[in-house]
């Protein structure tokens, strides 16, 4: 099931958000007694915090954020293994953005269900995942834990977008790269590394005339790079988080 990003466009403006959720639950044969199909939306309403009368409201009557429960709503009703978030919160604003994340997080808890989500928001990735995979015009240049995203080696895509995630703690540090070179197009990307055309640690014409090894890094960490491990791992940290010594001392 799919979670959207548009929460504005992805409800049928003529249907009651009871019917439209009904209709995933009956489609997947969750339930088909009419009375445990109602009770079963009502419980989702409960689970995405939404007042029980919403089921005989259309869309029109709901803010940005509403929508994007009920969205959510519709997606766990089928009980699915899997649900792809594309970008769930991107439309909505900060405060409404961090309450739909929880909400996912939870449910994706209690249902135990595998949350693929995509996102270009470093932040909000930490935050939701236990492995990322980082990709740039459909091609994966990193894969590992969230731990070993977020520290060196990076691939040097990576690298740039960690660079990108604000920062509102005054006391953490960040490196600033700024990317430049042509955008390629997805349709026609590089011949060597995809990233060739931006990358701010390109070595040479085997970047762009070479597609790049996939180098191990340790368990389950992968970088696809022209650059040796050796020498990706001499990287400073982009973003240095201090300890409580250090934020100590810079108080003194």
């Amino acid at each position: 099931q799919m979670v959207f990003q548009n929460p504005f466009d992805t409800l049928n403006p003529s249907h009651s958000i009871g019917g439209q959720i009904s209709r995933v639950i009956k489609k997947f044969g969750v339930e088909t007694d009419k009375k445990k199909i109602f009770d079963r939306v009502m419980n989702l309403l409960d689970t995405v915090k939404l007042p029980r009368d919403f089921y005989f409201r259309k869309p029109r009557q709901l803010s940005g954020g509403q929508k994007q429960r009920v969205g959510i709503a519709r997606a766990f009703a089928g009980n699915p293994s899997m649900v792809i978030a594309d970008e769930p919160v991107s439309a909505l604003d900060v405060s409404v953005a961090a309450a739909v994340t929880e909400l996912l997080m939870d449910i994706q808890r209690e249902h135990k269900t595998t949350l693929l989500f995509i996102s270009h928001d470093l932040s909000v990735v930490r935050y939701l995942s236990d492995r990322i995979v980082v990709m740039y015009l459909g091609h994966i240049l990193e894969r590992g834990t969230t731990e070993q995203i977020f520290a060196p080696p990076y691939s040097p895509y990576t690298e740039a977008l960690l660079s990108a995630v604000p920062i509102a703690d005054p006391e953490v540090t960040k490196r600033e790269i700024v990317l430049e070179g042509d955008l390629p197009s997805a349709m026609k990307p590089p011949k060597g590394c995809p990233f060739c055309t931006r990358c701010h640690r390109r070595i040479g014409d085997i970047c762009d005339n070479e597609p790049p090894p996939e180098q191990t890094v340790a368990d389950r960490h992968v970088i696809k790079c022209h650059i040796p491990i050796e020498e990706l791992s001499k990287v400073e940290p982009v973003i240095h988080v201090p300890d409580e010594s250090e934020r100590m001392h810079a108080r003194h």
